[in-house]
């Protein structure tokens, strides 16, 4: 069973980012802009609808391995090793040479198939802090940890683990430069 974090680590290190800005500008995201291969750059470098493409593949990048396993019945141990190998396959890609994202939207698609109430707490959080005088990126990255604390309260320890594990490596994403050249 352990095939499966390997597999999410494949599918992770398909880059919506990458893929949909060589199809628009013939260009590698990690070239461009902050050189990192997430949908804000992408929605930077080759606009709105970039953004938007980039968000929806690495979805599905995401969910579709998870949603499979979890169908299988494959236990919160492998599951959780899943979250973690999704987001450090997006964050540094087989197939861009340790180059990705900052693992957002890998994250919060984890969330979405293993921990949806605490997406939705999550959720509220952002439209709360849309409205609030502070800066929306720092608080939605603090937020990002409200799945993570409502696995662990719901009885799933292990996928609470694993959503821990992920976002420790969103937050470093975004603390220190992870990419080579970056």
């Amino acid at each position: 069973m352990w095939i499966w974090p390997i597999i999410s680590y494949l599918f992770a290190g398909i880059n919506g980012a990458y893929v949909v800005t060589k199809y628009k500008l013939q260009e590698d995201i990690t070239m461009l802009g902050s050189g990192t291969g997430g949908a804000r750059n992408a929605g930077r470098m080759a606009g709105e609808q970039a953004f938007i493409w980039t968000v929806v593949i690495d979805a599905l990048k995401t969910i579709l391995p998870l949603s499979l396993a979890l169908y299988l019945s494959v236990s919160p141990v492998i599951l959780a090793a899943m979250v973690i190998s999704s987001v450090a396959g997006h964050i540094w890609s087989i197939w861009l040479k340790g180059r990705g994202g900052k693992g957002v939207v890998v994250y919060l698609a984890c969330t979405l198939v293993l921990e949806w109430p605490g997406l939705l707490i999550f959720g509220g959080a952002a439209l709360l802090a849309k409205f609030l005088p502070v800066s929306f990126s720092k608080v939605m990255l603090g937020a990002m940890i409200i799945p993570v604390v409502s696995a662990f309260f719901r009885g799933d320890p292990a996928v609470s683990f694993g959503l821990l594990i992920g976002y420790g490596l969103v937050v470093l994403s975004h603390l220190i430069p992870v990419h080579p050249g970056s």
